[in-house]
């Protein structure tokens, strides 16, 4: 049975905001030419803590990270969030199963990618409020990819994820199948996730230092 902290309250929190991770050994294979495997996984735990804050300072609801490794359950704690062991087969299947759970607590769920580095808290609350008080599935697509990095499903819709290339595409044709209105949230934060060399050059121009704040100690 999946590990879970119960929190008897957490059916009336409104939203439970979901953020998968792999073990910190699989992250950012990418970024092997550029980093170190000891680099990478210092460089995914230091996103995961700036959208960890993003959410616990928006106050929306409860956090719950999902999969990963004792160093993931250990910063998903150490936020004040709830660390809940890998439930499905894929990263999909997993969100699916942690969706219906957020739903089965009468909450709604949201995903959040955890490679987030210019995530604040105004971009997680402009998730919620492009739903229209959860009356729309929001959708914040990310930039780079035609990906999508936040997805907001109010309690009980059918609608589930498809994450993966292009898969913005593929959630609004389901939410248009489904029958089921849409937001879409340009929130700057929420546009661009971290993953290749040409990132790293991107983001370090947008936000001089940044790479010496999620890896501190590397550069002089």
């Amino acid at each position: 049975m999946p590990e879970m902290q119960t929190n008897p309250d957490l059916g009336n929190t409104g939203i439970i905001t979901i953020v998968p991770m792999k073990p910190l050994s699989e992250s950012k294979s990418r970024l092997a030419k550029s980093f170190s495997q000891e680099d990478r996984e210092e460089l995914s735990l230091g996103l995961l803590r700036r959208v960890t804050e993003a959410v616990k300072a928006s106050s929306i609801g409860e956090l719950w990270v999902v999969g990963g490794d004792t160093r993931v359950r250990d910063a998903a704690r150490n936020a004040g969030g709830q660390w809940i062991e890998e439930m499905g087969q894929d990263l999909n299947d997993t969100l699916g199963k942690a969706f219906e759970r957020a739903f089965e607590l009468g909450s709604a769920a949201m995903y959040l990618a955890s490679d987030l580095p210019f995530i604040k808290a105004s971009d997680v609350l402009s998730v919620q409020e492009a739903s229209r008080q959860q009356n729309n599935i929001s959708l914040a697509p990310a930039r780079r990819d035609g990906g999508t990095n936040a997805i907001l499903v109010p309690k009980g819709e059918l609608f589930r994820p498809e994450l993966g290339g292009k898969s913005f595409i593929r959630h609004l044709s389901q939410a248009a199948q489904l029958g089921i209105s849409v937001a879409i949230c340009y929130s700057p934060g929420l546009g661009f996730d971290l993953d290749t060399p040409d990132d790293l050059q991107a983001y370090e121009h947008m936000e001089p230092g940044l790479m010496e704040r999620l890896l501190p100690g590397r550069f002089p």
